[in-house]
């Protein structure tokens, strides 16, 4: 099942971060990202067949997709909060963009995108407050954006 991966293949978990296009506009780099569940709804169908017997059938319904948060990123904040602001107005058509959320690692020395999800009429739904510690050495405001999506598709650059 994991053929496909080479004997060579070391990644160091630590030594990732994750980018935010949105039409294919680079936003924002992120340290972490949790969601983006997939789920196949599970409809029961009960059967009753002509000799009595009865069965229930498991047929699979529609797919739902869990909100995926971006955690501890920095980028254009102007821009992603305008898209939120977008979103929030009521605009609904226009604040639906197409997003591409990528894996990026250190392998052999280099980042090099290994990953990515493509996210069809996405939107944000929340942006958290934003952090800064004047002790860290990039002494950058990070935050965290949750997105929505109506579909998730996984690609491999």
């Amino acid at each position: 099942m994991l053929s496909s991966i080479k004997d060579d293949f070391n990644i160091n978990p630590l030594d990732c971060y994750y980018t935010l296009d949105v039409n294919e506009t680079r936003l924002a780099t992120f340290d972490s990202l949790t969601g983006g569940d997939i789920e196949i709804n599970v409809i029961k169908h009960n059967v009753v067949f002509n000799t009595g017997e009865s069965s229930t059938l498991l047929i699979p319904g529609p797919t739902q997709f869990s909100p995926i948060e971006l955690k501890r990123g920095f980028g254009n904040t102007k821009e992603l909060y305008n898209w939120f602001v977008e979103a929030s107005s009521g605009s609904y058509s226009s604040a639906r963009k197409n997003v591409t959320i990528t894996l990026n690692a250190l392998v052999d020395g280099e980042y090099k995108p290994l990953v990515a999800w493509n996210l069809f009429n996405a939107w944000p739904s929340k942006i958290s407050g934003f952090e800064s510690n004047q002790y860290n050495m990039s002494n950058v405001a990070k935050f965290t954006l949750t997105i929505v999506a109506e579909t998730i598709e996984r690609t491999d650059p």
